[in-house]
């Protein structure tokens, strides 16, 4: 789009280039406006329809839960977008540095399980380290109550 208005304003077409892009936004435009006409009919059969069904007092109470659920969720969606750069980036890297961790483990499990195969001890560690972890969420949901009380 950019060469084409650089070579209409080299041969001297620019207004009826101009003209051409105005055209094109007033028709996106009022098709915009229809779109959202058709939105607002489409929600307003479906309340009509579910109101029909269920009552006109619950289906406003749940279209207004809808919105308020949809409204949460752009709040929600604009706190993430207006972090401050340097929050992306800091996030951005230790993206990087986990995927790159990752990578790097994925990588040396040959060598890994080469030397399990050799010194069949090194498996002790990590199987305590997981019954220990086991153990202890045991332990944990009893003292909450979370088996059978």
């Amino acid at each position: 789009m950019v060469f084409q208005l650089i070579s209409r304003l080299v041969t001297g077409e620019a207004s009826i280039y101009f003209a051409r892009l105005r055209t094109i936004a007033t028709i996106y435009v009022v098709m915009g406006i229809f779109a959202l006409a058709m939105l607002f009919f489409l929600l307003l059969a479906l309340f009509a329809w579910i109101a029909h069904s269920i009552g006109v007092v619950a289906t406003a109470l749940i279209f207004a839960a809808a919105c308020l659920v949809i409204l949460i969720g752009v709040y929600i969606f604009l706190t993430i977008a207006r972090r401050p750069p340097r929050q992306r980036a800091a996030n951005r890297v230790q993206r990087d540095v986990a995927s790159i961790a990752s990578v790097a483990a994925v990588s040396n499990m040959p060598l890994i399980f080469r030397s399990l195969r050799r010194r069949k001890s090194l498996l002790v560690v990590p199987v305590a380290a997981a019954s220990a972890w086991g153990l202890f969420r045991v332990f944990q949901n009893w003292r909450d109550g979370g088996y059978g009380r």
